[in-house]
């Protein structure tokens, strides 16, 4: 009687068949509705995030452009596809100075910077709602995140300052 050769488990092999069981629980997982980590996502509405840039020095005040693509990276991910921007607001930088009378301060756009901006970019995309907020193609977004927004001409730093549904 010969002997049949004891079969022995190739590291490589459980190696893969462990992936493939992982991402196929994972596309399972994610077709029953969970987003991340275990979240329920309660809907896909269209937000609009509001980011404020301060201080930005520049001469070109079309720098935003209403209708344009603008791309955003939120702790230091890139959220693609761009974004919309369907609103901007601008004005000079402000500088505060105590009133004559000493009781109140009055602002003024500042002397010493007067190519000095602060701006707000409203950006429109769809979202995913878990109960822990919106989730933006993979990335939580919420009012503080910093936020980079980059496009042909610019790349500038804001902060994220309110985020609504938009109908």
């Amino acid at each position: 009687m010969a002997l049949l050769p004891r079969p022995r488990v190739n590291l490589v092999d459980f190696c893969v068949v462990a992936l493939v069981s992982a991402a196929a629980l994972g596309f399972v997982l994610q077709k029953a509705g969970h987003a991340g980590v275990n979240k329920v996502i309660q809907g896909t509405p269209k937000i609009a995030v509001d980011v404020y840039i301060t201080g930005l020095k520049t001469k070109d005040l079309d720098l935003f452009k209403v209708g344009d693509k603008s791309s955003i990276t939120i702790r230091n991910q890139p959220v693609k596809p761009p974004m919309t921007i369907t609103k901007v607001e601008h004005t000079p930088k402000q500088v505060a100075f105590l009133a004559p009378d000493g009781k109140k301060a009055v602002s003024f756009a500042d002397p010493a910077n007067p190519i000095a901006h602060d701006f707000t970019v409203t950006v429109v995309d769809d979202s995913e709602q878990t109960e822990d907020g919106y989730v933006v193609r993979g990335n939580k977004i919420k009012v503080g995140n910093q936020i980079e927004l980059e496009a042909f001409k610019y790349r500038v730093q804001g902060v994220v300052v309110d985020i609504r549904v938009e109908k």
